[in-house]
């Protein structure tokens, strides 16, 4: 089970989860980019200093995907979904919603917490 995450508190979230986050991009060949980049919140939009990959998937306004781990074992992990787009040197995203996803199970098959 999911919990959504509100993009007004986002804010307290990053204050749990740190400011480092896997953001997934996508090319124009379909195939996905992943990097593990600081993140600054800016109160509007999230700002990283990825590489020239991930920016040239950012080339135009692109669908993004974060990925924040669990803050401890145990804790859920938080993905923020949003847009995004090159500027420079920084990929701007603004996120449109997220969730709190639950722990993975311990075995596969198994049924992990809520």
């Amino acid at each position: 089970m999911s919990h959504p995450v509100d993009t007004e508190e986002l804010s307290e979230r990053l204050d749990e989860y740190g400011n480092a986050a896997f953001v997934i991009t996508v090319g124009t060949d379909g195939c996905p980019k992943v990097v593990h980049v600081p993140i600054i919140w800016d109160g509007e939009a999230l700002r990283c200093t990825p590489g020239g990959g991930t920016l040239a998937n950012l080339a135009s306004l692109a669908p993004v995907t974060l990925v924040f781990p669990p803050p401890r074992p145990g804790a859920y992990s938080m993905l923020l979904d949003g847009e995004g787009i090159a500027d420079d040197v920084f990929a701007v995203i603004r996120p449109s919603g997220g969730v709190l996803h639950r722990p993975a199970p311990g075995h596969p098959g198994d049924d992990g917490p809520c």
